[in-house]
C-alpha cells in the first residue's frame, strides 16, 4: 500500500543540498578565517574552557534534529575557537604538520563525492599508482637503477603503516620456515618468533608485536650510540644468541628518524645482517623517510632501496590533511597473501589487465576514505623541488637551533641536532641546581612558554633528563622562529622564582 504524500519520509539533507552553495559559502567564510588569523592567535589554544569542554560532553540526542545553519553556529562557537598548536608556525611539539591548503580543498571534493580506495579501477585508485611511484621517489625506495619499485598503501598514520608491515612480515617468517599462519595461526608447540628493534623505536613497534600475538617478551629493543642509532653488531650479538636458544629472529625494525631525537639507524648495515640470517627488514620512515632529498642526509638514507617495507607519513613533512600514513612494499605479492579474502559478494570481474588487485586485498581495512587524492595535492603544489627545499630549510633551521645552543652558557645540548629535531635544556649559570631541579625547571619553563600563548614545546626525556624538544615541520618556519625560541626559553628560565620553579 502506498504511503500517503504528507507521511512520506523526507530526509533534511535534501534541503541542505538544495542550499548548498550557501553553506558552503559559510563554511569557506569560517576555514578562511581560521587560516589567516591563525598566526595572531596564542600557539596552543586547543584545550576549551571548562565549562565549553562540559557543554561538549553533555550533548543531548535532539528529537527533531538541528538545522544546518544551527550546526554551523555550534561549531563556530564550540569548536574552531580552539585549535590545535601544529597549525601555528611557532608550535615545535611532537612530529606533525599543519594541512596544505591544497589538501584541505581536496579532501573536501572527495569526501562530498565519497571516494575511496576500496576498489582498483576508480579514479583515485588509479591516481595511487602515480602516487605511490611518487613516494618511492622522494624517499629513495627504488630499485638499484633509481626506478621506483613497489606498491604503496595509505592507511590511517604511521602506526597503522607499521602493523599492516609486522603482521606480513609475521607471514613472511612462517612461510620461510614452512608453514603458514593464515591457517595455523599461533596456537601450535613452535618456537618463539622474535622481532628486533631500536631502545629509540616508537612505541607502535611494541603495540604491534603485543596485538600480533609476538609479545613483548619476544621484542629484543638493541642498544644505541651516543647519536641514538641502533648498534649494527649488537643487534647481531642478539639475533646469534636467540638462534643458539632455539628462537626464530623474523624481522628487525629500524628507524629512520626516531621521534624523541630523529635518529637515523644504520640502515645499510642493518641490512647486511638481515640478509645474512634471512630476516625482514622495516623501517619506520615516518618522520625521516624524505629526509635524504637533504643531501646531508643522502648517505644516511639511501639504504633505503635495500629494506623490505617503509613507513612513511604524508600527514608529517609532507603536510597532508590527516590522516594519511603511507606503506611502501617491495614485494605486494606477499601483502596479497597475507591479507586477499575474498567473498563472493565482493568478487569482480571488471579488473583490466594492468592494474593491481583490489587494495584492501593488501590490508585489514575494507572500506575506508580517500587518502590519496589530498596527498596527490599536497605533493603536487610542491612538486619535487619544493618538497626538496621544504626539507632542507626544516633541517637547517634544527641545525642553527643546535649552534645556538651550543653558545649559549646557560643552555645545553641533550641530543645533537638530527634531521628537524633538537633536543635540549636550560641550565642557569647563576646557579647550581641537581638534575631534579633541572628537569622541573625545564617543564615549568614549556608550561609557561605554553601559557604565554608565543610559542609551544613540550618536553620529553634523553637518557633521562627533562628535555625541550623542538621539532621543525610548519611550511611558514624561518630562522627568526628560531630566535625567538631561544630567546623565550632564556627568558623565562632567567624567571624562576616567577614561574614557580623548585631551586
Amino acid at each position: 500500500m502506498a504511503q500517503d504524500t504528507e507521511d512520506r519520509f523526507i530526509s533534511p539533507h535534501v534541503e541542505d543540498r538544495r542550499r548548498f552553495a550557501d553553506l558552503l559559502e559559510r563554511t569557506s567564510t569560517v576555514i578562511v578565517k581560521h587560516l589567516q588569523e591563525r598566526g595572531s592567535l596564542p600557539v596552543d589554544c586547543s584545550v576549551p574552557p571548562k565549562s565549553i569542554r562540559e557543554e561538549l560532553m553533555k550533548q543531548s540526542l535532539p528529537a527533531e534534529g538541528m538545522t544546518a545553519d544551527e550546526i554551523l553556529t555550534f561549531v563556530e562557537d564550540y569548536i574552531v575557537p580552539w585549535a590545535m598548536p601544529m597549525t601555528h608556525p611557532r608550535s615545535y611539539g611532537w612530529v606533525n604538520s599543519p594541512p596544505a591548503p591544497a589538501g584541505i580543498l581536496c579532501e573536501a571534493i572527495a569526501t562530498a563525492m565519497k571516494g575511496g580506495l576500496d576498489s582498483s579501477d576508480t579514479p583515485s585508485a588509479c591516481l595511487m599508482h602515480s602516487l605511490g611511484r611518487w613516494l618511492m621517489e622522494l624517499s629513495g625506495f627504488v630499485d638499484e637503477d633509481g626506478t621506483p619499485h613497489g606498491m604503496a598503501l595509505l592507511l590511517a598514520g604511521g602506526s597503522a603503516a607499521n602493523l599492516n608491515a609486522l603482521t606480513v612480515a609475521r607471514f613472511w617468517a612462517a612461510r620461510r620456515d614452512g608453514w603458514n599462519i593464515r591457517e595455523e595461526g599461533l596456537q601450535g608447540d613452535r618456537p618463539s618468533m622474535v622481532y628486533y628493534t631500536s631502545a629509540e623505536a616508537h612505541s607502535s613497534v611494541q603495540l604491534c608485536v603485543e596485538q600480533l600475538g609476538i609479545g613483548t617478551c619476544n621484542l629484543r629493543r638493541i642498544s644505541t650510540d651516543n647519536a641514538f642509532r641502533m648498534r649494527p653488531e649488537a643487534l647481531r650479538v642478539r639475533i646469534e644468541a636467540d638462534l643458539s636458544e632455539g628462537t626464530r629472529p623474523a624481522c628487525v625494525v629500524a628507524s629512520c628518524g626516531s621521534t624523541n631525537v630523529g635518529a637515523i639507524d644504520p640502515i645499510d648495515e642493518i641490512a647486511d645482517i638481515c640478509e645474512e640470517f634471512d630476516l625482514w627488514l622495516h623501517v619506520d620512515g615516518a618522520y625521516g623517510g624524505i629526509a635524504g632529498l637533504d643531501p646531508a642526509y643522502a648517505k644516511a638514507t639511501h639504504a633505503l632501496n635495500r629494506v623490505d617495507s617503509l613507513t612513511l607519513d604524508p600527514h608529517k613533512w609532507l603536510q597532508a590533511p590527516l590522516d594519511c600514513g603511507a606503506l611502501l612494499v617491495r614485494d605486494s605479492r606477499i601483502n596479497q597473501a597475507n591479507y586477499s579474502l575474498v567473498p563472493e559478494y565482493l568478487a569482480s570481474s571488471n579488473v583490466e589487465d594492468g592494474m593491481s588487485p583490489q587494495p584492501w586485498e593488501h590490508m585489514f581495512e575494507l572500506t575506508f576514505a580517500d587518502r590519496s587524492l589530498k596527498t596527490w595535492a599536497s605533493i603536487a603544489r610542491l612538486g619535487r623541488e619544493g618538497v626538496r627545499k621544504m626539507v632542507i630549510n626544516c633541517n637547517n633551521l634544527a641545525r642553527l637551533l643546535g649552534e645556538l645552543v651550543e653558545e649559549a652558557d646557560d643552555l645545553e645540548i641533550l641530543s645533537p641536532p638530527s634531521i628537524s629535531t633538537v633536543n635540549f635544556r636550560y641550565t642557569p649559570k647563576d646557579a647550581e641546581l641537581s638534575d631534579m631541579q633541572l628537569d622541573a625547571l625545564n617543564q615549568k619553563i614549556s608550561d609557561a612558554i605554553a601559557h604565554s600563548g608565543e610559542a609551544h614545546i613540550p618536553t620529553t626525556k634523553v637518557n633521562g633528563a627533562v628535555s625541550l624538544r623542538a621539532c621543525f615541520l610548519h611550511y611558514e618556519n624561518h630562522e627568526e622562529d628560531v630566535y625567538h625560541l631561544v630567546s623565550l626559553v632564556q627568558k623565562f628560565g632567567g624567571q624562576r622564582d616567577r614561574i614557580g620553579a623548585d631551586q
